[in-house]
């Protein structure tokens, strides 16, 4: 989500560059036109930097698309009627380069928009071509230093906007990457969780017993079942053994010692994992569990109850194979069931 948050602010903020570029350049360029008194083109770059003003002031998610299509027939419209007006000497004609160069910038479903807007400036800047070369300018620039400058900034400025362009380029793919990171992430727990408990899935939990065992340290198993789940679900709907369910998660994440791993097993039953424990720490622990939810009071709309669960709990030492394990538990749990309920068998 936070990576999300990051691109989406990135992105808007390309919007918020390439407008100040713009209108940057507006600026300097209806300067430049002043100083020269060309003033049919003062007052074109007059409007264009209300324009762009106005953009800014309007910039929003929603107007993406309108935006970038405006901004690509300003700029075709702005280097066509310069170039025109003041011949192809001056570079103006370079615009219609750059502005090819920002394909990055695509709020269009169809990723090829951008590309045609490129082969669009294409073919303008080739007719610009053979029009100049036919046709003599309506207004000649001053020769030496004036047309001397407005070519060099019309080079640079158009070589900035190349360099931006691959700027935010490299830019989009490290916010890219990080999120794509972060959605493998997400993945990952949706994969390895249980969508109503949050605690791992079955799966993962043999992968973690898997790990823990070539680290060569003492493991305890339990396996635990709810007692009377069934009637629960009958007398209060299933709506509330899901609150059951969620809630002695809880509880078995709170009271059980940090070194811990919980899944749920399927249904009423879970599994936990205690690493580094003793026999007897590990049946107090359990033990502990046990009266924990023996004792927790459930509420869920107007009904108040309680609740017991059964507890099997193997080692382990008795055997290496998780398989193995997960089914003595399963028959010292079951063994518990027969014998009153709400006890730990431990062998």
């Amino acid at each position: 989500m936070k990576a999300k948050k990051q691109t989406k602010n990135s992105v808007h903020n390309v919007y918020v560059q390439a407008v100040y570029l713009c209108l940057a350049a507006h600026i300097i360029i209806a300067f430049t036109f002043a100083v020269l008194r060309i003033y049919p083109m003062l007052f074109y770059n007059l409007f264009s930097i209300f324009f762009y003003a106005v953009i800014k002031a309007t910039l929003s998610p929603a107007r993406y698309r309108l935006i970038v299509a405006l901004v690509h027939i300003e700029v075709a419209f702005f280097a066509s009627f310069t170039t025109v007006f003041v011949g192809w000497a001056a570079g103006y004609s370079f615009y219609l380069i750059a502005l090819c160069s920002l394909v990055y910038i695509c709020p269009y479903k169809n990723m090829y928009v951008p590309y045609f807007f490129s082969l669009g400036e294409l073919l303008i800047f080739i007719a610009l071509k053979l029009f100049c070369d036919s046709h003599r300018p309506l207004h000649l620039l001053p020769a030496g230093a004036a047309t001397d400058f407005v070519y060099l900034f019309n080079a640079a400025a158009c070589f900035g906007v190349i360099i931006y362009a691959a700027l935010i380029s490299n830019l989009s793919s490290v916010f890219m990457k990080r999120e794509l990171m972060e959605q493998n992430q997400n993945l990952q727990t949706l994969l390895h969780h249980d969508s109503l408990t949050h605690l791992y899935t079955r799966n993962y939990l043999q992968q973690k017993f898997a790990e823990a065992r070539q680290a060569s340290g003492s493991i305890a198993l339990a396996m635990v079942d709810v007692d009377d789940f069934k009637k629960v679900n009958d007398t209060y709907g299933h709506s509330c053994g899901d609150y059951v369910l969620f809630t002695l998660a809880t509880i078995m994440q709170t009271v059980s010692p940090s070194r811990t791993d919980i899944a749920r097993w399927g249904g009423e039953e879970f599994v936990l994992l205690l690493y580094g424990q003793t026999r007897e720490e590990a049946l107090e622990q359990i033990q502990n569990l046990r009266r924990a939810i023996a004792s927790y009071h459930f509420h869920y709309s107007d009904y108040d109850f309680r609740i017991t669960a059964t507890f099997g709990l193997c080692f382990s030492d008795e055997n290496a194979d998780f398989t193995a394990l997960v089914n003595l538990a399963d028959e010292r749990m079951y063994c518990g069931k027969k014998n009153g309920k709400n006890t730990v068998v431990a062998g």
